[in-house]
């Protein structure tokens, strides 16, 4: 991947959160299951005890996919870090 490729695909999955996060909010549930939570790391009122934890399920889905071999699914999930850390600065 190149830089570009990567920088695009990090702003493609924050808008995807994003999007999430407008549909949890039309349905009432933003609040809600763990679904609901990443999309929440750029919100002010969510603790960083809580946007540290989200980090830390996305970093384990990283190690999964290097466990496993799967360079396609290990591309998508550093993309996801990438997000869930640009959204939580997003938010200081």
């Amino acid at each position: 991947m190149t830089r570009d490729h990567i920088f695009r695909a990090i702003r493609a999955e924050r808008k995807r959160q994003l999007s999430e996060l407008s549909e949890l909010l039309a349905h009432g549930d933003a609040g809600g299951p763990h679904q609901g939570i990443r999309p929440l790391c750029s919100g002010l009122r969510v603790s960083n005890a809580t946007k540290s934890a989200v980090l830390a399920e996305k970093s384990g889905e990283v190690c999964r996919a290097v466990l496993e071999g799967d360079t396609t699914q290990l591309q998508k999930e550093l993309v996801q870090v990438a997000a869930v850390a640009v959204a939580w600065l997003e938010a200081l």
